[in-house]
């Protein structure tokens, strides 16, 4: 912090200097500087925003959502937001020193101030403002209430550039009402990235126009199994399905995720993986006279994978992804890349040949060069790629022609070794563990050995240990922590069929990782983080999320 600004927080907290660790204000994630002053304005029923002219459209846009969120929500307010109006309650100027996502906001008795440079800043600036006042206006519930906030000076912005929370829809399917709710949870907390895990061996989710069976054959299975929080886990003995989401469904996503600032990161998983898509189109496969069908177990890893060798299934590939090019304006695509057997092309002609023109000296380094033909390939749609550690981590991975890929590296298992290669071949990368002691970033897992609802298996990874899971250790030099771009909430639905068990085991700890995608890791402090969600209780309450209550015991 420079000197003037310390000067400027020195003389506004009139009361101590007290961090927000040390403060009674709910605001989480926690800001990255916060001082607080004595007493608290009371908003005044006419509240008119005003914002600099010197800003643009999109600035004035997110005022005026912001003026409607409060007028919906806090009976007998009027709200209104203009280019520079009269007597503005609430100032939004630009300030150009200050980083993409970061903000500043002076709370004062007669006026707030805003600034920021982007529109992603005024966005945050006015989250927090939401965070702060009572529960109902974040969950957009209409209610009376004391609509006051304290009196504050915050310096804000995030720790990581991707702030992230996978859902897994292939194994059992959830609506895109289910995921908009998900989507209001990340935009509370600042997260930024949706990655839309859309395809597996158990279902394929994503209309594709050019391959209509991916959906007719591809989204459906002969049976199911079912994970109830209350009745436990059983076979339905029924088809499931047919469950996908169409390419208007899709983009009705995007345009929910994008007016919450979050982009969305579609995977379509390949070359493992893939079985729902080589059940749709068996030519595509290994052993195009097999038997191929949609699983119905819903985990565990297959050896029925993209035939690699084949000119014509990679071309297949190279279809779907330029489909979902069109429909996701995130500049990256997912193509997963994880727990791929190399059986099958260890038995297949076509995968024999590639092998002896390449050279190469492990049929691992078939699916390398496949991920640099396919980051080829989306580069010239204005695409990048991101893919999972074993493209790095798995023995005879070719690291050079993944680092000519200009991959991006998520990193679940072995998590830190996979993002230490990453890194070291100069490729940003995520931290999403599975599992580190006492938790983890896989926020599917069982949340204690005691939880009262078992039935998604194997964990112990409770809230604290999400919590207080450090995803950039100590030990990493600064030349190689520059390349950990971001943390990652990452929900498997193996075992969880409805939405009621996805928010229970999502809830809290999805708010634990947004914490640590924003705030300073110097800065985290379990009990007061936990004094603090206890204050959300009435939040997600608003909004009728299902969320685990066993942590108020820890």
């Amino acid at each position: 912090m420079n000197k003037t600004i310390l000067t400027a927080l020195l003389a506004f907290c009139t009361a101590s200097t007290a961090t927000w660790a040390q403060s009674a204000i709910n605001l989480t994630p926690a800001p990255a500087e916060m001082i607080v002053g004595k007493g608290e304005v009371v908003l005044p029923t006419r509240l008119v925003i005003g914002v600099d002219r010197a800003f643009g459209d999109s600035i004035l846009v997110e005022a005026q959502r912001f003026a409607e969120a409060l007028e919906s929500t806090m009976p007998g307010y009027s709200t209104a937001a203009g280019i520079n109006p009269k007597r503005p309650f609430i100032e939004i100027a630009p300030d150009a020193k200050l980083a993409s996502e970061a903000y500043t906001l002076d709370i004062r008795k007669n006026k707030i101030t805003i600034k920021a440079s982007t529109t992603d800043g005024v966005y945050y600036a006015l989250q927090s403002i939401k965070k702060m006042l009572p529960a109902n206006v974040m969950a957009g519930v209409k209610a009376e209430g004391n609509y006051t906030l304290p009196i504050v000076r915050i310096n804000d912005q995030p720790r990581f550039a991707y702030r992230g929370f996978m859902l897994d829809v292939s194994r059992h399917f959830h609506g895109i009402d289910e995921i908009k709710r998900l989507l209001d949870i990340m935009a509370a907390y600042k997260m930024n990235v949706f990655h839309w895990h859309l395809t597996d061996d158990q279902g394929w989710r994503a209309e594709i126009k050019k391959y209509p069976r991916l959906t007719t054959v591809g989204s459906k299975s002969q049976n199911c199994r079912i994970t109830d929080m209350e009745k436990g886990t059983y076979w339905t003995n029924e088809p499931y399905g047919p469950h996908f989401y169409t390419q208007e469904e899709m983009r009705e996503v995007v345009a929910y995720a994008a007016e919450r600032h979050i982009d969305v990161l579609p995977e379509v998983d390949m070359p493992g993986h893939f079985v729902a898509a080589l059940a749709s189109y068996p030519e595509f496969s290994c052993n195009p006279r097999g038997q191929h069908n949609v699983l119905t177990h819903q985990g565990g890893v297959w050896e029925d994978v993209l035939n690699v060798g084949n000119p014509r299934a990679v071309q297949f590939a190279k279809d779907i992804l330029a489909e979902l090019c069109d429909i996701f304006p995130y500049p990256y695509i997912h193509i997963g890349g994880d727990e791929c057997p190399t059986k099958a092309w260890e038995n297949n002609a076509e995968c024999l040949e590639l092998y002896k023109q390449l050279g190469v000296d492990s049929y691992r380094k078939l699916q390398s060069h496949f991920i640099k033909d396919i980051s080829d390939f989306i580069q010239t749609r204005g695409k990048h790629l991101f893919v999972w550690n074993e493209s790095v981590t798995c023995e005879g991975a070719d690291l050079d022609l993944i680092r000519e890929s200009g991959s991006t590296v998520m990193s679940w298992h072995p998590c830190q070794q996979g993002a230490r290669t990453a890194a070291e071949l100069g490729l940003k990368t995520i931290v999403t563990e599975y599992h580190s002691k006492t938790g983890g970033y896989y926020i599917n897992r069982r949340q204690s050995k005691d939880d009262p609802y078992d039935g998604a298996g194997y964990g112990d990874d409770t809230v604290r240990g999400c919590y207080e899971y450090v995803p950039v250790p100590e030990d990493v030099p600064a030349e190689l922590s520059k390349y950990y771009i971001g943390v990652q909430a990452t929900f498997w639905t193996e075992w969880v069929s409805n939405t009621d068990y996805l928010e229970y085991l999502a809830l809290p700890r999805l708010i634990c990782v947004a914490e640590a995608a924003w705030s300073p890791q110097s800065k985290k402090n379990w009990e007061d983080f936990k004094h603090r969600l206890t204050l959300d209780l009435p939040f997600l309450d608003y909004g009728h999320y299902n969320y685990g209550k066993h942590w108020l015991e820890q």
